[in-house]
């Protein structure tokens, strides 16, 4: 009997279905990978698993004992503890605390015991604490139990979180994303911690984006896109499987010849409108851009991509304004921006269409478009052009005109995505930053928004295009970047990035 058996799961958010009848089995003892691109359902899962969402149909079997209407702390109790994608300790407690709050539904004894402070909860406490003490250790914590988990490095909070995961004393570790962010010896690390704790005895499931981890550890793994599973089996089994290259890099096409005015040469440009050098990230201690740099000239689509939390949504945060830099320099049209807000580098010609639309849903279509034009002078319809350019959008998009009055939130997922390409067109944008377009849509949707992109780059505005299905990306850009893990990895024609094994490797591993 597996330990663990997932049974038809599904789950519907309204009207969108995240995990689709989704089957698979871990047995004691083993550690199940599981992977998939940005949105496939796999955090969606890990919560049905720990009773942090409920399915709304299928099962949850642990030890052959149904735990899908169970809350998370019951199934805490029967064995199963996790970690989750976004760290979450305690700051202002210490290391020893942290780890002892993971033991506090394993200590016998009530309320009374403790504040009357009897032999019996002095004796608890006290293997309590040497039990944590020993965990701290085990996952290589030598700082001082008694300090502050805030002072930890990102990585050793990570292994804090492990830790306390493992004080309940589980049977099955769930482990959310724990190398996101680390460094590359940080990573290597967590791949011998991981395998220490198998070899202790504790079943592992794990998702995670960095591809040496999971190629590194998993006996098997499990593959999730749009919310169903579409491969299963050993590590480098799936990393031949047709559907999961599919999944990551797109469908294999003939490469579209470049767009006139683009470039077909490699990384660098001469005279580029837009420079990013030795540029770095931060979010708090998480080192999210590891000084990346690159050009892009004017008349340009280049793309940039690679595998989800690569670090290609930071760096057009980072460009616009959104995230502050902790080093290096970007300039635009020859004059630096490093430190200009971001309703500034509006003005001067850059406008950012965010991943998932992020339209206004209680305002209309029209006022959505007004707001898009909000920094120009005049400010409302018929003034410095505004009404042209309103007509302009709409010709491009003609199905916003018919729904200008309806709220952004009844519009398709299609229709959405239109409405804030077209917001940010209202600002009259020279370089338009564009993050995962086609995400969430229908392939015929996508088509056409793909190709209102190559018409607007044909009429003089150049665009930095951010795109997990590499193939879509590169039949539209002539250059791309591929990242990884916050590092550009490498360069050049899309022709030739196709060909190139560095673009497969920083999806699915070597």
């Amino acid at each position: 009997m597996p330990m663990l058996e997932i049974i038809k799961a599904t789950k519907s958010f309204g009207g969108v279905t995240a995990v689709r009848e989704v089957d698979l089995e871990i047995n004691s003892g083993e550690i199940k990978g599981l992977i998939g691109p940005n949105g496939a359902g796999k955090t969606t899962l890990f919560n049905m698993v720990t009773g942090m969402c409920r399915p709304s149909s299928g099962q949850v079997l642990f030890n052959g004992k149904d735990l899908t209407a169970l809350k998370p702390h019951e199934i805490t109790e029967k064995g199963m503890a996790r970690t989750f994608q976004n760290i979450k300790i305690f700051g202002h407690m210490t290391l020893l605390e942290n780890v002892m709050i993971g033991r506090h539904f394993r200590m016998r004894g009530g309320a009374l015991s403790a504040l009357v402070g009897s032999s019996y909860a002095k004796q608890q406490e006290q293997e309590n604490r040497e039990r944590c003490a020993r965990l701290l250790d085990f996952v290589g914590l030598d700082a001082d139990p008694d300090s502050s988990a805030s002072s930890l490095s990102y990585g050793q909070q990570r292994r804090l979180e492990i830790a306390r995961a493992m004080a309940t004393e589980p049977e099955l570790l769930l482990l959310d994303e724990p190398a996101a962010g680390m460094n590359p010896q940080e990573t290597k690390d967590l791949i011998n911690l991981i395998l220490r704790i198998r070899d202790a005895g504790i079943t592992i499931f794990l998702i995670e984006h960095d591809m040496r981890v999971v190629m590194g550890t998993a006996d098997s793994v499990a593959v999730l896109d749009n919310g169903a599973k579409i491969a299963e089996g050993a590590p480098n089994e799936v990393q031949q499987d047709a559907r999961v290259i599919k999944a990551y890099l797109g469908d294999d096409s003939e490469i579209s010849n470049p767009v006139p005015g683009q470039r077909s040469g490699g990384c660098s440009v001469s005279g580029p409108v837009l420079s990013l050098r030795s540029v770095e990230t931060r979010y708090g201690s998480i080192r999210a851009l590891k000084g990346i740099s690159m050009d892009i000239a004017s008349g340009e689509i280049v793309a940039l991509i690679g595998a989800n939390g690569a670090g290609k949504t930071t760096a057009l945060k980072t460009i616009s304004g959104l995230l502050p830099l902790s080093q290096g320099d970007i300039s635009f049209e020859g004059q630096s921006i490093a430190h200009v807000p971001p309703d500034a580098i509006v003005k001067m010609g850059i406008s950012h269409v965010p991943e998932g639309r992020k339209v206004f849903p209680q305002m209309s279509v029209m006022e959505n478009l007004e707001l898009g034009a909000f920094i120009r002078p005049g400010g409302r319809l018929g003034k410095q052009g505004i009404r042209e350019d309103l007509d302009w959008v709409f010709s491009l998009f003609p199905r916003l005109e018919g729904r200008k009055k309806q709220l952004a939130s009844t519009l398709s997922g299609g229709e959405q995505q239109m409405l804030a390409i077209g917001r940010a067109l209202m600002s009259r944008p020279r370089l338009l930053l564009l993050d995962e377009p086609s995400m969430g849509l229908a392939p015929l949707v996508v088509k056409d928004i793909f190709s209102i992109v190559r018409d607007l780059n044909r009429n003089g505005t150049t665009i930095l295009l951010v795109e997990q299905n590499a193939n879509l990306a590169l039949n539209t850009a002539s250059r791309a970047y591929v990242m990884e893990t916050g590092n550009v990895v490498c360069c050049g024609s899309s022709a030739d990035l196709l060909q190139n094994g560095k673009l497969r490797e920083a999806y699915l591993g070597e």
